[in-house]
């Protein structure tokens, strides 16, 4: 081999860091986080995007090199062009979220103790259950959104993280320790991917927070902007592919 395995394995960490702030990459994160606005929940989407696309990439890198299998052209190229659609349409489904919705922040003051929590402009929502504990009664609806969509991201973006696989066969080594560079290679770039949306994660999540808290208005503009974004990246997306 002509680059040693702990040389290929750092690449690979670095690769998964700059991988996973690729632009499709962090704009459907952030819509989906926009949908339900949280510090703790963007933090859980952006992990669960990561688990999706690691978990897809070691699937494909078992076929491609374990299995002597390879991806279809053709599969790699619809899913490509899934990545486009799919920005568009979260991005339209939270236009019509946000408006349906139709959030904003209202604080209560109780003695010393100042409560903030999220109220529907058409109506009153009690202290009790706000309109935002309403949403979380049925996380099942959106908990496995954020993994399917890093699952695609990883069919799609398969070849550059699979780039570098075809070196370790290049050795002396035996099939066995060539496979388990292989997938130690590929779980160092998906831990790459993890950390590197983790932070993204935690540095969307407090903005959000802090935006909300310093003016509802800008918030919701910004989530607009964000939905605006996702739909104009997944149309020109879907245009360099086709």
């Amino acid at each position: 081999m002509l680059v040693s395995p702990l040389a290929m394995m750092m690449a690979g960490f670095t690769f998964g860091i700059v991988h996973a702030l690729d632009a499709d990459h962090v704009m459907a994160v952030s819509v989906l986080s926009a949908r339900k606005p949280g510090f703790l929940k963007t933090l859980k989407f952006c992990v669960s995007w990561a688990l999706g696309h690691g978990g897809m990439l070691l699937v494909i890198g078992a076929l491609f090199f374990g299995l002597g299998y390879q991806l279809p052209e053709g599969l790699q190229l619809m899913a490509e062009a899934g990545v486009g659609v799919l920005l568009i349409v979260i991005g339209v489904f939270c236009f019509w979220r946000i408006h349906k919705q139709n959030l904003h922040l209202k604080s209560h003051c109780h003695g010393d103790l100042v409560h903030t929590h999220w109220h529907k402009e058409s109506h009153k929502v009690s202290h009790t259950e706000s309109n935002q504990d309403q949403l979380d009664k049925n996380p099942a609806q959106t908990s496995h959104a954020p993994m399917m969509v890093g699952m695609l991201h990883g069919l799609a973006g398969s070849a550059p993280a699979l780039a570098l696989v075809p070196l370790f066969s290049q050795g002396q080594q035996s099939g066995v320790e060539q496979l388990f560079y292989v997938a130690a290679y590929l779980l160092v770039f998906s831990l790459g991917v993890l950390i590197s949306m983790s932070l993204f994660g935690l540095g969307l999540g407090f903005a959000q927070k802090k935006l909300a808290s310093f003016n509802t208005r800008l918030f919701q503009w910004s989530r607009y902007l964000v939905a605006t974004c996702s739909v104009l990246i997944g149309g020109f997306w879907l245009s360099q592919v086709l």
